[in-house]
């Protein structure tokens, strides 16, 4: 029978498998098309654009260690891994997931990071509509917490590179946040 999910997986084209079933999100209503991290707030004409990204910039987008996890997260986490996820669309992006330390493990959080093609990260950042997020003041060029589907996320800027981090439940403290910002933001290539 495994040699039967394998190849089925193979065909599918899926590459790594995280454990697990997740934990269930709230329904969504979209009414404008998202953006690929979380705003559903149309551009108006008086808005310049926002700045657009590149994905999978970084081979290991494994910013964030286990310990670091944990303690954003309040619980004990399993050392992340580089995956790669199949959305709904077919798209393959890679993403460092964190699982829970229980049978069967269970994703939890996860970092991204991308590359403005234009513009800076902090303008990227600053440029997200307003609905949902609030800023994170002493974290990195620019930082905004992000209420989304699964959970709340974290668009970070550095010098260079845009950091996400996701965590699929709960709400972490500023603190911790802040720490978790200071550690991926230290672990970025120069």
């Amino acid at each position: 029978m495994s040699v039967l999910v394998a190849a089925a997986l193979a065909l599918t084209g899926c590459a790594a498998v995280v454990p697990g079933a997740g934990r269930p999100a709230a329904p969504v209503v979209v009414t404008a098309t998202p953006d690929p991290l979380g705003s559903t707030a149309p551009e108006t004409a008086d808005e310049p654009p926002r700045p657009a990204l590149a994905a999978d910039v970084l081979p290991d987008e494994c910013l964030v260690d286990a310990l670091a996890f944990s303690a954003l997260l309040g619980e004990p986490v399993l050392p992340p891994r580089q995956v790669v996820v199949t959305r709904a669309d077919g798209s393959r992006p890679t993403s460092c997931v964190a699982t829970s330390t229980a049978e069967p493990p269970e994703p939890l959080a996860s970092v991204n990071v991308y590359e403005p093609r234009t513009g800076t990260p902090a303008e990227f950042v600053r440029s997200a509509p307003p609905q949902g997020r609030r800023t994170l003041d002493g974290a990195g060029e620019a930082a905004a917490l992000v209420d989304t589907a699964p959970g709340v996320t974290l668009q970070l800027a550095g010098a260079r590179f845009v950091v996400t981090i996701a965590v699929l439940d709960g709400a972490p403290g500023d603190d911790a946040w802040r720490t978790a910002a200071a550690t991926a933001l230290a672990a970025l290539p120069a």
